[in-house]
């Protein structure tokens, strides 16, 4: 929610508070805890070499095996896709909005989300792309996560489509920029 709220100073001291806690979470729940942090870094303007360190240490965990008593039910859901989801957003937060493009669209490839993920994360792809400079391909993509978004009735997809049009208005007046701007008015 932190996130959602871009409330970058307490996206960092909720994940250090839930790192440094007194319990024993398990590996793939710590890796997601270490994406957060590496995520407030990246928000609060930190040096990517920071944030890289962070989402490095977050891969290891993930990849570490489980040495607890395994009768959790956290982390159930975390994978190498969403692992590479989470560290395209840091990128897009640490401003390299074009390895965060190459991410989303690796993740988007295997076809394995669901389609309101698939429409949300194309928004995404769609923002770093824009932020980019690719308005054309950004605006595509867009196109894209609008149909799924109207399908599927996802207002977190359209607010996310917000960002895009709000950083393609340099490019407005392209023919796929103005394309998206339509497909979100119809």
């Amino acid at each position: 929610m932190a996130y959602e709220q871009r409330d970058a100073a307490r996206v960092l001291a909720f994940a250090q508070a839930a790192y440094s806690g007194p319990w024993q979470l398990p590996p793939a729940v710590r890796a997601e805890v270490a994406q957060q942090e590496a995520r407030g870094l990246a928000m609060l303007g930190e040096p990517i070499d920071a944030v890289e360190r962070k989402l490095g240490e977050a891969r290891t965990l993930a990849a570490a095996p489980d040495t607890t008593d395994g009768h959790h039910r956290l982390s159930s859901y975390y994978n190498d896709q969403t692992h590479l989801l989470r560290v395209a957003s840091c990128y897009i937060e640490a401003g390299k909005p074009a390895r965060a493009a190459t991410l989303f669209g690796e993740v988007l490839t295997t076809q394995t989300l669901s389609r309101r993920d698939e429409g949300y994360f194309r928004a995404r792809r769609a923002v770093a792309l824009a932020l980019s400079g690719d308005p054309d391909t950004a605006a595509l993509e867009g196109v894209a996560a609008v149909e799924l978004a109207s399908e599927l009735g996802s207002s977190r997809t359209k607010r996310e489509l917000g960002r895009v049009v709000a950083t393609l208005q340099p490019w407005r007046n392209r023919p796929a920029p103005r394309a998206l701007q339509d497909a979100l008015r119809t």
